[in-house]
């Protein structure tokens, strides 16, 4: 049985890595701000799979990924620092990191994390493009509110499955024999 004391010791080597990491890779994200890096993240790894998804899901937006703007004859968004996905890509990579378990288990969470929070980040711009373009007044709502607490919650939701993940192997390994 572990003892109250080691629980309470490994609970803060985690909170202690997992901040580190957080606050390591915000530093990192940063201090990068205006070069090659955020303009990769911006314009290349957020908007232009967001002008794809748009143009796929409603072809006559004719959406252009332009820099950091998302660009149509009835709207233009403008996608700045912050709103590329990456808090929640380094909550989910330093929560994975921090988490005592095996390199393999912690490379397919970060793999599976990331993935995740851009999937879920590429369907907030689009919610975005799409508000800003036919309903202004929710437009607001969801950029500040509801879609930040639904990145959280994807991100939330996964680290749960994922922690839970070795769990459920071993399971099914030994009922399975």
């Amino acid at each position: 049985m572990v003892s109250q004391e080691t629980s309470r010791l490994e609970l803060l080597r985690l909170l202690s890595i997992f901040a580190a990491l957080f606050f390591g890779l915000q530093w990192a994200y940063e201090s990068a701000a205006g070069s090659v890096i955020e303009r990769m993240m911006i314009d290349i790894v957020t908007v232009k799979p967001s002008a794809y998804l748009i143009n796929w899901i409603a072809p006559a937006e004719q959406v252009v990924a332009q820099g950091h703007r998302l660009v149509s004859p009835q709207a233009t968004l403008s996608v700045l620092n912050g709103c590329e996905g990456t808090e929640s890509l380094f909550l989910i990579i330093s929560a994975v990191l921090a988490f005592k378990t095996g390199w393999r288990h912690k490379l397919i969470g970060v793999f599976l994390g990331a993935l995740i929070i851009f999937l879920v980040n590429q369907v907030r711009i689009a919610g975005l493009y799409f508000a800003l373009r036919y309903d202004k007044s929710l437009f607001y709502a969801l950029h500040s509110y509801i879609a930040p607490v639904l990145i959280v919650a994807a991100g939330a939701a996964f680290y749960y499955w994922w922690l839970r993940w070795p769990a459920r192997i071993s399971t099914n390994l030994i009922v399975n024999r």
